[in-house]
């Protein structure tokens, strides 16, 4: 009889699935009312071979709105020349070139506390040879676990490994955009040919970003250098001081980068820290 009772006592593997799927209290909710200032925006200077990337880059650095200016170069020459810009500030961060010195450093160049109450410019040259050297890691991953077609003898690289290096892209993207200051990134550009609607290739020819590819669309503005002395600026995002989404930047060589700060309204009021909800792969 008292085994009959235990049975029929006895939560059902049904009953307790449904109870465990039903969600807690809500949390406190947390809110806060929107600055209603700018940040400092995160800029992709994307241009061909020698159209001035890294002279621009420079350049921005003897800007009288920013202090102190770190450059993070990746797979680039050294930029020591261009210390020779009349009125260029910059300083060349020492590491040992690997993906997780950079990784490393730039945390290390966010951290650096502003000095006269300007904030500090972080240039980091290239954004397409970091990714490239991601990709190559991971064919080397694919390598390594023995994952190669045995027709073509290329490695299978697998999408665990795609989201392996694009995570650490992302970390180093996360890191950048936490910087209560402006960021520069170079990146190169190459014609690409336009398909048709059928998948065929067209005589149509392109500029493309070479990137990881969702680099566009995270950060804050676009400055492309087809070539030397023109320059586009695509994609600046601001409410307060209306830009168009696509303009050609006059005399862009005298300009410079300080002016779109200056038409961002960075001279003329204070900026506000970037704020970002990141998505959070998994949950706890």
């Amino acid at each position: 009889m008292s085994d009959i009772l235990n049975h029929q006592t006895q939560e059902s593997p049904v009953h307790a699935a449904k109870k465990a799927a039903k969600p807690g209290p809500p949390p406190a909710l947390a809110t806060r009312k929107p600055s209603g200032l700018p940040s400092w925006p995160v800029i992709l200077l994307a241009g061909r071979e020698k159209t001035g990337k890294s002279y621009h880059a420079a350049l921005a650095s003897s800007s009288a709105l920013v202090g102190r200016t770190l450059w993070l170069g990746f797979g680039e020459k050294d930029p020591d020349e261009y210390g020779a810009i009349p009125g260029a500030d910059f300083e060349i961060v020492e590491y040992d070139g690997t993906l997780a010195g950079l990784q490393a450093f730039a945390r290390a160049a966010v951290a650096q506390p502003q000095e006269g109450g300007k904030p500090n410019l972080i240039i980091v040259d290239s954004g397409t040879v970091i990714w490239d050297t991601l990709r190559d890691k991971a064919t080397w991953m694919a390598r390594q676990r023995g994952s190669i077609n045995q027709k073509t003898q290329e490695p299978i690289v697998g999408m665990d490994l795609w989201n392996h290096v694009t995570g650490e892209w992302n970390a180093l993207l996360r890191t950048l955009r936490s910087h209560n200051g402006p960021v520069i990134i170079t990146a190169r550009m190459d014609s690409t040919t336009v398909m048709n609607d059928r998948g065929q290739p067209t005589a149509v020819k392109e500029d493309k970003v070479k990137g990881q590819r969702n680099l566009a669309y995270d950060v804050d503005a676009i400055i492309e250098m087809p070539a030397r002395g023109q320059a586009t600026l695509t994609g600046a995002r601001s409410v307060i001081h209306k830009l168009p989404e696509r303009m050609n930047i006059e005399d862009f060589d005298t300009k410079g980068i300080d002016w779109l700060w200056r038409s961002l309204g960075l001279d003329r009021q204070a900026a506000a820290q970037a704020e970002y909800t990141e998505a959070a792969p998994v949950d706890g």
